[in-house]
C-alpha cells in the first residue's frame, strides 16, 4: 500500500520536473519564439499588387504579400484568366529584419506617389502598388515598369530607397515563387555589387 506522502511527493516531483523542463526549452529560445510569433496577432507589413497593362486591360494579381511573422505570400502573374495559385514561404530571420530596415528608412516616407515608366514599351508592362504598414499610418505608391538604369538613363532616378525595396521585393518574390525574368534583375545585381 502507498502512503499518501508518497503520492503527494510525487506529484510534486513531477510537477518540478516538468516545470524544469519548460525552464531548459524556453532558455534554449526555440519554444519562447514560436510562442511569441502565435501569441502575436499577424499583420500585413508588405503588400505589392502587380497590374498586367495589355490592350486596354488592367489585370492584378498578388505580387507579394509579408506579414509580421516573417511569412511572404505571392501569386502567379495575372496575364489574361489563369487559375490562381498561391506560395508561401518564411523568410530566414536575417532576410526578414533587412527588409523591415528597407520599410523603416526614413526616405521611404518621401518618395512619390507615383513613378512614371521610364522605357518604351510596344503593347504591355507591369506596374506595381505598392502598400505599407507604418506605426503612423498606411505608405501607398505606383511604381510602372520597375527599371533603376531606365530611371537613371532618363535622368529621373528613382530614390535610394524605392531602388532597394523594390530588388529587395524581387529578391523575395524569385526566392518565394521561383524564376521569372524581370527587365530590372541586372540593375538590381548591379546595385548591391556597388554597396
Amino acid at each position: 500500500m502507498t502512503h499518501p506522502r508518497g503520492k503527494r511527493f510525487s506529484s510534486i516531483g513531477f510537477s518540478i520536473l516538468l516545470l524544469g523542463a519548460c525552464f531548459l526549452v524556453d532558455v534554449s529560445g526555440h519554444t519562447s519564439q514560436a510562442v511569441t510569433k502565435s501569441n502575436a496577432p499577424r499583420t500585413l507589413i508588405l503588400e505589392v499588387i502587380n497590374r498586367h497593362f495589355t490592350v486596354g486591360e488592367k489585370i492584378p494579381s498578388t505580387y507579394l504579400k509579408v506579414y509580421s511573422d516573417g511569412t511572404a505570400e505571392c501569386h502567379a502573374p495575372k496575364y489574361w484568366d489563369e487559375p490562381d495559385v498561391a506560395k508561401t514561404k518564411s523568410l530566414p530571420i536575417e532576410e526578414f529584419n533587412q527588409l523591415k530596415a528597407l520599410l523603416e528608412q526614413p526616405d521611404l516616407l518621401n518618395v512619390k506617389h507615383r513613378y512614371e515608366r521610364m522605357y518604351t514599351v510596344m503593347d504591355s508592362w507591369m506596374e506595381w502598388t505598392i502598400k505599407i504598414d507604418h506605426p503612423s499610418g498606411e505608405q501607398s505608391f505606383e511604381v510602372s515598369g520597375f527599371s533603376p538604369s531606365s530611371a537613371k538613363a532618363s535622368n529621373q532616378p528613382y530614390p535610394e530607397a524605392l531602388t532597394k525595396l523594390g530588388c529587395s521585393i524581387q529578391k523575395i518574390r524569385s526566392e518565394v515563387f521561383g524564376y521569372e525574368p524581370h527587365r530590372a534583375e541586372a540593375d538590381c545585381d548591379s546595385n548591391q555589387e556597388a554597396h
